[in-house]
């Protein structure tokens, strides 16, 4: 018998062992969770077993960390507390409490959602996986949470956490993204948390814990084995493979932008435009000092120039370089030049807005850093030194 079909062997032994005793580790498992579990927000009474608070925390968690989500799901709530509530709100008064989060295409679908919900179910939320799987914005993941957490349906659940416990569980090689591995992820997350269900392990109670054991214990790198409480079912430590998997997918390559922006003053009061709200284009709908995205033939002051002249409509040259500041993208890394520019003329495209008013604006979490930054330096609001003219 040879080395592979050696270990296809043991992985189908240690399979079948967690598959005859997976009530017992669902039993393990919830019990640990019980008294393990973080106290997190989205976690107390007023908001375990809402339909609507658990969407927003399962949104906001999508591709953030747990710290950085806990003051925004409050702010949040504080605003919104209810689906009515985000429903009745303009979208330009729900993007500046979703702004430094991210991905805010997020927020655009919530407020649809929300809209959804009490249009055409009369304010009740859908109860079944079917039904809040139509809902916009909702994916098999973020349905199979609501669902399992707010009404105990027993809805499977496949997030980054517990596609690497169940890969370290079952020994599962390879992508975890491709085809075969996916249906192999969600077979299991269904048969874990129906089992569950039969033996007095509610799918709100599983599902959280699953994805608490991969935030707390089966981590990414040295998973805590000894702390695990689940570790006697663990295929991948029995064959001491747990800081083999899963195993690592390429990272997008990086791109990197020059963008430069105009900061015009005059009056006490800053000219900002909005980015269109059409579809595939980053911070649809915010505002933002005029900004451009250099070419590669042309350097941040050329393309600044262009910008001026094709999209504001001024005729100007540029002052001196404020402040340079750097953010990321999904996997873009951007360099932002921030110019001073002086004009006689109205440029077109846009508004005047005084820095108190700019607070109550939908605007990307860098362009706020940035503006800021201007308000406490002055020395930026004086008369800018011209460096070229057309």
């Amino acid at each position: 018998m040879n080395r592979t079909q050696n270990q296809t062997d043991l992985q189908t032994s240690l399979e079948t062992n967690l598959q005859n005793h997976r009530a017992e580790f669902t039993r393990q498992l919830c019990a640990w969770f019980a008294l393990a579990q973080r106290d997190l927000p989205w976690r107390h009474k007023a908001n375990a077993r809402d339909p609507y608070r658990v969407l927003v925390s399962e949104i906001m968690l999508q591709q953030t960390v747990v710290a950085t989500v806990i003051p925004f799901y409050e702010r949040f709530l504080k605003r919104f507390p209810t689906i009515e509530d985000l429903a009745n709100a303009s979208l330009e008064e729900v993007l500046p409490m979703w702004a430094g989060l991210g991905y805010y295409s997020r927020a655009r679908n919530l407020h649809k959602l929300a809209q959804v919900v009490m249009q055409e179910q009369g304010g009740k939320f859908p109860n079944t996986l079917e039904d809040v799987l139509k809902l916009p914005g909702v994916g098999r993941y973020t349905a199979g949470a609501v669902t399992s957490i707010a009404f105990d349906m027993p809805s499977p659940i496949v997030d980054a956490n517990v596609a690497r416990v169940f890969s370290r569980l079952f020994l599962i090689e390879g992508d975890l993204k491709s085809t075969s591995n996916q249906q192999k992820l969600w077979h299991e997350a269904g048969e874990t948390v129906r089992v569950g269900k039969e033996n007095n392990c509610a799918p709100s109670q599983l599902n959280p814990a699953l994805m608490e054991l991969g935030a707390l214990i089966c981590t990414p790198k040295n998973p805590k084995c000894d702390r695990c409480p689940v570790n006697e079912f663990c295929a991948a430590r029995k064959v001491n493979r747990q800081n083999e998997l899963p195993h690592a997918t390429p990272k997008a390559q990086q791109v990197f932008l020059r963008d430069a922006c105009a900061f015009l003053y005059r009056d006490n009061q800053i000219f900002l435009r909005q980015r269109p709200h059409e579809a595939k284009i980053w911070w649809r709908g915010m505002w933002e000092l005029p900004r451009v995205t250099a070419r590669a033939e042309e350097n941040v002051e050329d393309a600044l120039q262009r910008m001026l002249r094709e999209e504001l409509k001024i005729e100007t040259g540029i002052g001196g370089l404020l402040k340079t500041i750097s953010h990321g993208v999904t996997h873009h890394q951007i360099t932002l030049h921030c110019f001073a520019v002086e004009t006689e003329e109205a440029p077109q495209n846009g508004q005047w807005f005084s820095f108190a008013e700019t607070e109550a604006l939908a605007m990307p979490s860098a362009m706020r850093r940035l503006l800021q930054w201007l308000q406490k330096h002055p020395q930026g609001l004086e008369k800018p030194r011209q460096l070229s003219l057309l």
